[in-house]
């Protein structure tokens, strides 16, 4: 018997919601019916999830930070033009340090 969370009701254990209010239930418990992709459909077997997106989000921020430096070294070189990369880079130093990369 699963109970509903928000009412309180008892229901059977292969109800999907509530048979009182109509809450969606969790079991609690995970099921093994043979094979473990037998109870998932089929759009959900290659879906993958990262643990530690926050991780892969800091370093992405950290690769924009580096390749716009390297765009401006470029383009500055290429003008001959180097007192704006003296500016430049402390300032994106500080600006990844204060964003904890």
């Amino acid at each position: 018997m699963i109970t509903c969370t928000r009412c309180g009701n008892k229901n059977s254990d292969n109800s999907q919601s509530c048979e009182k209010c109509g809450h969606k239930l969790q079991s609690g418990f995970a099921r093994f019916n043979g094979s473990p992709l037998s109870s998932k459909k089929n759009s959900d077997q290659f879906n993958i999830t990262f643990e530690h997106a926050d991780i892969f989000a800091k370093h992405g921020e950290a690769w924009v930070y580096a390749l716009f430096l390297l765009a401006a070294v470029v383009f500055f070189t290429y003008q001959q033009v180097y007192w704006p990369l003296y500016i430049l880079t402390p300032l994106v130093a500080i600006l990844a340090w204060f964003r904890k990369i």
